[in-house]
C-alpha cells in the first residue's frame, strides 16, 4: 500500500501555484512575495517592505503569539505588474494563502487591498471583516519607526486588528 501523500505539503504546493497564476495574470514575472506561503497572518505592502520595517513587524507579531517566520509578505506592486491587474493579483495571492488575518502596512497597500476586496478604504486600526478573514491598515508601518507618536498608532492599530481575528496580546509595544 502507497503511503498517502502529507496534507500539509499538498495545500503548500497548491498556494505556491495558485501565487504563480496570480503573478501571471498581473504580468509579473516571479516574485512579488516572500515568507510562508501556509502562514497565518498576511502583511501587504505597496512597493516593498524595507528590512528594518519586516524586523519590527516580526517582533510586533511575535508579541501578539504569532509563531517566528510565519508570516506571508506580499507586495502590491511589484516590479512589472500592470496597474489594471493590481486588485486581481493581490485578492488571488490572499485567497491563496487564506491567512486569517491581512494587515495593510502601508497606505498603497490599504488602497491596493480595500480595491481588491471591494471596501471603500481601510482606516488605520479598524478591522474590516470580509470573505472569511480580517483586513486591517496599521498606517505607514516604515515611517513610524522614526517617531515615536507613530510607532505608539501604528502598535495601536496592529493590536486592534488582530484582537478582532482573535489575538490579543498583554505585552507592550515592541
Amino acid at each position: 500500500m502507497a503511503a498517502s501523500p502529507d496534507p500539509f505539503a499538498l495545500y503548500e504546493a497548491k498556494a505556491l501555484a495558485e501565487l504563480a497564476d496570480a503573478d501571471a495574470l498581473a504580468g509579473v514575472g516571479a516574485g512579488g512575495w516572500s515568507g510562508d506561503p501556509t502562514g497565518t497572518v498576511a502583511l501587504v505592502s505597496g512597493s516593498g517592505l524595507p528590512d528594518d520595517a519586516a524586523e519590527a513587524l516580526g517582533k510586533a507579531l511575535a508579541a501578539l503569539g504569532f509563531a517566528a517566520d510565519t508570516a506571508f509578505v506580499v507586495t502590491s506592486r511589484p516590479r512589472g505588474v500592470r496597474a489594471q491587474g493590481i486588485p486581481a493579483r493581490l485578492r488571488l495571492a490572499l485567497e491563496a494563502v487564506d491567512a486569517p488575518l491581512v494587515l495593510a502596512v502601508d497606505p498603497e497597500a490599504a488602497a491596493d487591498l480595500a480595491s481588491a476586496f471591494g471596501i471603500d478604504r481601510l482606516e488605520p486600526g479598524r478591522p474590516v471583516r470580509s470573505v472569511g478573514r480580517v483586513l486591517g491598515h496599521v498606517g505607514d508601518f516604515a515611517a513610524s519607526l522614526r517617531d515615536a507618536k507613530l510607532k505608539a498608532r501604528s502598535w495601536a492599530a496592529i493590536k486592534a486588528v488582530a484582537a478582532a481575528a482573535g489575538h490579543t496580546t498583554q505585552t507592550k509595544r515592541p
